[in-house]
């Protein structure tokens, strides 16, 4: 089976749909699109995905867009190891959690980010200040979850942990910046103010085929 995954580097779903090709074993080619050149906008790319976003998996003639549904398809053809849990209970947490981070976590996040990566932390330093604040009591939701378990949805990794992971590591790499140090946001370094989601990120990047997802451009 010829399996390929279009996708920018450094987009957080993009990152999240390689953690679980790696989680799973499963071989794959990635397919790399220059985001500063648009080539998710290209005459071929359409032709794959005619809205132009990314992730896209393509196994033969199936073509699978979106994150959640890829990693639903992908669950859903190989089952093990189980990305939305093997019990109602757990599957509902795993939801839950996905949820939550893309409800409550995700557009703050963006809102640091960008400006930051854009070299615009002084422009736009107030708007960054108030999505920190938001994301610190995000934060901190997570830190109390990974008190006493390993993973954020249950006692083994899930989707929860594969969707939530590159959020939260975009947001690392965005305050860790010199030009973010001025803003005082009591993030970075979070082996300081979040323990427990720095151990679970350590116990993320431990896992195999982990460097193989790692964004190409931050190497």
């Amino acid at each position: 089976m010829a399996r390929e995954l279009y996708f920018i580097s450094g987009s957080p779903p993009c990152w999240s749909v390689m953690l679980a090709l790696e989680v799973k074993g499963l071989a794959y080619t990635p397919r790399r699109l220059d985001n500063t050149k648009r080539e998710q906008k290209s005459p071929d790319y359409l032709a794959i995905n005619p809205r132009g976003q990314v992730p896209t998996l393509v196994e033969d003639d199936i073509i699978v867009c979106e994150t959640l549904a890829i990693l639903s398809y992908l669950d859903a053809a190989i089952p093990a190891p189980p990305l939305f849990g093997s019990s109602p209970v757990e599957t509902a947490r795993v939801w839950q959690t996905i949820c939550d981070c893309d409800a409550n976590l995700r557009g703050p996040v963006g809102e640091i980010s960008r400006p930051l990566f854009r070299g615009k932390a002084t422009e736009v330093a107030d708007k960054i200040k108030q999505a920190a604040e938001t994301v610190r009591n995000e934060l901190a939701l997570y830190e109390t979850a990974l008190k006493d378990n390993d993973w954020l949805a249950g006692e083994t990794l899930s989707a929860a942990d594969l969707m939530v992971f590159p959020v939260i590591m975009q947001l690392l790499h965005a305050v860790g910046r010199d030009d973010a140090a001025p803003l005082q946001l009591a993030i970075h370094p979070v082996t300081e103010y979040f323990p427990n989601i720095d151990r679970w990120t350590k116990r993320l990047e431990s896992l195999p085929g982990y460097d193989n997802a790692y964004p190409p451009h931050w190497k």
